[in-house]
């Protein structure tokens, strides 16, 4: 028997008398992944807003409190659309 075999033979042998001392660990059964919500959907209707809003003189936050978004969403959205 080469050396190889018998250091895997040897390794088997410790494996199988790990598992009668202490169990093996259940496999898990996979969960079905839940449908995420759509990140950053192009609005139409709220970029118009935006745009309306900014050139009004409406700042981020007031902006952002009237359309129920973070200020750093409508930050995004101005950098994306080079609204200014």
């Amino acid at each position: 028997m080469s050396e190889a075999k018998a250091w895997l033979e040897l390794a088997k042998q410790e494996r199988a008398a790990h598992q009668r001392a202490w169990g093996t660990i259940p496999q898990q059964q996979a969960q079905p992944k839940k449908p995420s919500k759509p990140k950053g959907t192009y609005n139409p209707e709220r970029l118009d807003l935006i745009k309306e809003m900014s050139s009004e003189g409406f700042s981020n936050t007031m902006i952002a409190e009237e359309l129920g978004v973070t200020d750093s969403s409508i930050r995004y959205w101005k950098t994306k659309y080079n609204l200014g």
